[in-house]
Formats: C-alpha cells, structure tokens, sequence
C-alpha cells in the first residue's frame, strides 16, 4: 500500500485486545499494535483510530492510549501529524545509531521520567524521577495492615466495592482531610481513585468536552497536559497562576477547568501564597470555572514554616469551585496507586459517573489496607520518617548547587516539596546538558517536558531528589556542574 492511500483502521481490530494482569494496559495496546504491523494486519499508512475512540471502545483512560501511542512513537513504528491522525509508519526498530539519552528523551513527552514503567539503568544517578527510592517504603507496617485485613475480612477483602470506595476508607479519610488539611468533607463526599493521574482524568471526563478551555501553567506537570489534550481541550496557559492572570485569562475564554498545584508545582517547585490562593479562588468563582487542585506534597514541608491552607478549605461550602485532590504515591509507594478526590457537591454525581466509567472501582484489599494503615500510628510515624529524609536530601541539593549558580545557574529554594528548578545561563541549551550529563550517567530533565504552550523552556532543568541518597545528590550535581564548565570551556558560540 502507497503512503497516499491512508487506510483507517477500524476499531473492530482491536476488539480481541484481552488484558492480562501481568503488565501495563498501554504496553498491551502497543504489543497488540506492533504485532499488528509485523504481520501487515496494519498495512503501511494506514490511519489508527482517534485516542478517545479507541479509548472508549476498549474501556480504558484516554492516557492508557496516549501512552500505547507515545511508546510505539518510542519504536518509530508509528508517527503523528498535527490535525491528521496517527498513522502506521514505517516496519523495524530504532536506528541502530540511536544513543541512550535519545532513548530517555523521546520517552519524556508525558513526563515518562516519573513513570514507574520507564526502565533507567540501575547505575544511573537519577535525578529525574519523583518516584521515591524503595529503601523509603513502610514495606513492614504496610504488610502488618494488609495481613491484619486478612484476617479480619477473609474473602470479603477482595469483593468488589462500590464506585465511590470502601465507605469505611472514605470515613477515614473524611477525619484525616478535616484535621490535617483543613478540608471540610463527609465520607460520601470523598471518592478513592487510583493515583492524582486517574483524578485529573475524572475530571476532565466529567466536565471537559472538545473545544472547552482549560487553564493551566507554563510550564507544568505534562500527565495533565496528556488528559486535557486527549478530551480534545484547548489548553490556554500563563506564566504563573495569580488573581490577575486568571481574570483576564477567564474573561478571555471561560476556560472549564484550572488546573494547579498550590504548593510545590511541578516542575517550577513555586508555592502560592495566602492571598494568591483566595484571590485565585475569587476569580474562578466569578466566572464559573472549577479548578483542580492536586495536592501530591503539601506534607513535604522542611524550612520549618506555617503550612498555607490549600485551596479546598478556603471555598465557599455553597458555591464550591474546587475539585481537591490528595494523592499519596510520593510519600507512601507509588504502586498502591490510591488517593482521594472531593468534589464541589454541585458535580459530585458527574465525578462519580466517571469514575465508574474509568474502572468500576479500585482495589478492595489495597483500599481496607490503606484504611487499616491509616488509623494506626504507622501513618504518623512514617510521614515523619519522609520528612526528615527528603528533608536532608533537599539540603545536600541546595549546597550542591552552589556549584552551578557559580557558573550563572539561579534557582530559588522553595522550602518543600521533591523538585528544584534551575534557571541556565541564555548560552546553555536545557537539552544539550540533559544529553550530555546522560553520557556520563547523571539523569535530569530538561524544562521542555514541561511545556504546556508554545515557550520551550530550554533554559531550565529541574532536579529531583526522590530516589538518591544525599552523597549521590552531590556527587550528581558535582557531575553536572563539570559537564557545565566543560561547555563553556570550549565553545565561544552560544550552547545550543
């Protein structure tokens, strides 16, 4: 077949998709796709259904096909053009010049850096995830709660739960939103979803069709951007979230949804304050936008300071505005994938619908676990026990960066929170310094895997300190600043 022809696929093709628990839905998709190009079933050209079709036609998240698409896009199997499609491209694997840090790098366009699916070499020094390295895990008390589960429950543990969660959990999670964030919510009000990223996509499936704006930073966390985009949303963006920059982006085009994060954003790391946070609030009260809230390390907080009320508990109970929602994968492990949505009364029932339309409902054992654990002191005690850990990270990081703002590096302490985001000299290419501290085994990530407009941020980076020890922080840092200095040693022309 001619590349002219542009067959569409049909989504009675992938009808036989059956998932198995062993693996990633979207590496299935993209297996299923693959082996579907190895045998012509998917001729050269042909044209792949639209994310949200396929989506909707195989019950499962539009990000499950971003993601199946985005890893075949990995392999060179399949390509995108803007307005057309997604269409077979051409059959075998990689380049065989094809480096690792190209690898990494294609791999980054929904923050792949942070997903626990992405394979970094285990000699790698990883300042790129925001997942927390495994010595950190309540492996001990987390299994005492789900044998104690167990024994409780017996077989009753793995019964399917309502939608909205084990009722229980969601009473739990009603006292600890009420005394420790200030969130003022009854059990029904509360869902359980699995992970901030199944919230954002409740959300955007509830409330956002094509067309509908949505608010957001530039840069920010780049899953959502993912959500948005496969509900066909029109992504509008400022620099930083504030009263007046919402105002005006509202009375320009009523966005539906503002996304956020209020305390540590990712990746600036930039928190808002009291008055920005009411002011933000106001505007989107006045023009009838919900905003998303998505609190993953409000608790992370090192310099000692009063915590800002998150924006939940500063909405008018009658005319809610903000879809909270607490996620746990950055101080728990990341793989119980479980946290809790609250929605403004006045939408409750749309969440809900979409909630069961993602996955009926999260794990009943993981969810009478986490409701065991929870209302034992190991909660506390291992909340502390983060704290101080990611707290010496986050000092070794800050000392070791002197080292780059000696060679025109800025960056502001943000106090909190697991990510720093450094400011490059104008001479310096993000992308440049990524693939070339790569090279010598020092993974960040370049600021433009962050972009949710048309700035590309190639003068920033952001550093993590999730995974690494201390003494790995500096030594990593200590390995950028040279790649840095060795940059600038020898090149008069600008770093590009």
């Amino acid at each position: 077949m001619s590349m002219k022809e542009h067959k569409q696929v049909t989504i009675n093709q992938f009808v036989s998709i059956q998932f198995k628990r062993d693996s990633p839905k979207y590496l299935q998709i993209a297996q299923y796709i693959a082996e579907g190009i190895a045998d012509n079933t998917l001729p050269r050209g042909a044209v792949l259904p639209p994310i949200r079709t396929l989506a909707d036609a195989l019950s499962v998240n539009s990000v499950t096909v971003v993601k199946a698409y985005e890893e075949l896009k990995d392999r060179q199997l399949i390509h995108t053009r803007r307005g057309s499609g997604v269409y077979v491209g051409r059959h075998g694997s990689p380049a065989n010049n094809t480096t690792l840090q190209d690898e990494l790098y294609r791999n980054e366009d929904i923050e792949l850096m942070g997903d626990p699916d992405v394979v970094i070499p285990p000699e790698a020094l990883n300042l790129a995830t925001s997942t927390p390295s495994t010595d950190l895990f309540p492996v001990s008390a987390f299994t005492a709660s789900l044998n104690a589960v167990l024994e409780r429950d017996s077989g009753d543990a793995f019964s399917y739960d309502e939608s909205g969660g084990y009722y229980q959990l969601r009473e739990t999670a009603s006292e600890l939103l009420r005394k420790r964030y200030g969130v003022q919510s009854s059990g029904s009000d509360i869902q359980v979803i699995s992970g901030a990223q199944q919230g954002i996509d409740i959300a955007a499936k509830a409330l956002v069709q094509p067309g509908d704006a949505v608010l957001v930073e530039d840069p920010t966390y780049s899953g959502a951007i993912a959500v948005f985009s496969s509900r066909g949303a029109k992504i509008i963006t400022v620099k930083q979230l504030t009263g007046d920059s919402v105002r005006r982006a509202c009375s320009a085009y009523r966005p539906k949804l503002i996304y956020c994060m209020s305390d540590y954003q990712n990746p600036t790391a930039r928190s808002f304050s009291l008055d920005e946070r009411r002011e933000i609030l106001q505007a989107a009260r006045s023009f009838g936008s919900y905003i998303i809230e998505d609190d993953y390390a409000s608790d992370l907080r090192y310099d000692q300071k009063e915590p800002v009320a998150v924006m939940k508990s500063l909405e008018d109970p009658l005319d809610g505005r903000v879809i909270y929602i607490k996620s746990f994968s950055k101080i728990l492990m990341p793989g119980l994938r479980i946290g809790f949505l609250v929605p403004p009364g006045a939408i409750s029932r749309q969440m809900l619908q979409a909630k069961h339309l993602s996955d009926i409902a999260s794990s009943g054992l993981i969810q009478r676990a986490f409701e065991h654990y929870l209302r034992s002191r190991s909660w506390e005690d291992h909340l502390q026990v983060m704290i101080t850990q990611y707290g010496e990270r986050y000092d070794a990081c800050c000392t070791a960066l002197n080292q780059l703002t000696r060679l025109g590096c800025t960056f502001s302490p943000p106090g909190g929170g697991l990510h720093l985001w450094i400011t490059l000299p104008e001479t310096m290419s993000a992308r440049r310094v990524y693939q070339q501290a790569a090279l010598k085994g020092v993974i960040i990530t370049p600021g433009e895997v962050f972009r949710a407009g048309s700035h590309f941020h190639d003068h920033a980076i952001r550093i993590s300190i999730a995974a690494c020890r201390p003494e790995d922080i500096q030594r990593g840092i200590s390995i950028l600043a040279d790649v840095m200095s060795s940059k600038i040693r020898s090149t008069i022309h600008p770093f590009i």
